[in-house]
């Protein structure tokens, strides 16, 4: 019982903190979502090679994209030695 009142007690906290504090909130917000984009996209990036990695698609996305020049054939050797 005492955890259902708590819980309504903190809603209506929150809530009235929101409506009270709501441009503090919007300034929080505009700093977080742009560090949090910061660090989840090396993770998602990282989990995408892990994917290319696992599946063997590095190859056929080298094959796909080759350019027969020097260039690409230097870039190829670089990236498969890397891997």
């Amino acid at each position: 019982m005492a955890s259902i009142v708590f819980g309504l007690v903190a809603i209506a906290l929150g809530l009235w903190g929101l409506s009270t504090w709501w441009w503090s909130v919007v300034e929080v917000l505009r700093g977080v979502v742009p560090l949090l984009l910061i660090l989840i996209g090396p993770v998602a990036l990282g989990a995408g090679i892990t994917k290319l990695r696992e599946n063997n698609e590095v190859d056929a996305v080298l094959a796909a994209d080759e350019l027969h020049d020097v260039a690409g054939d230097a870039l190829k050797q670089d990236i498969t030695q890397h891997l």
